[in-house]
């Protein structure tokens, strides 16, 4: 297992954390030498260097590069959702609102 020069979103690592291996996921490349990792339990790792170019008081380190994990990007907009709002309501609510604006404000 050698080590790779640069590591991009979606590789697998084996990173030690206090001393014991765990595989980890690239999540984000922070500088050129550290990068975010995630474990498989959940729990970021930040700041995470090879072990070459490690800080004497870091308590996690990047051991060997493992694979790829191809990052699946979605084509559907995270932002919306079909059928949230009945067209009805949705025109009732703007109205409100450019009264509102307006200053005609009922109670």
């Amino acid at each position: 297992m050698a080590r790779k020069k640069k590591l991009i979103i979606g590789d697998i690592v084996q990173a030690y954390f206090l001393s014991s291996p765990e595989r980890c996921t690239v999540v984000k490349v922070i500088d050129k030498n550290s990068y975010k990792l995630r474990m498989k339990c959940g729990t970021f790792l930040p700041g995470v260097k090879w072990k070459k170019d490690m800080d004497k008081k870091s308590p996690w380190y990047i051991d060997a590069y493992l694979g790829h994990h191809e990052v699946v990007k979605s084509n559907e907009d995270q932002n919306t959702s079909p059928d949230t709002t009945d067209l009805s309501k949705l025109k009732k609510a703007i109205n409100i609102q450019k009264n509102f604006v307006k200053g005609k404000i009922d109670k």
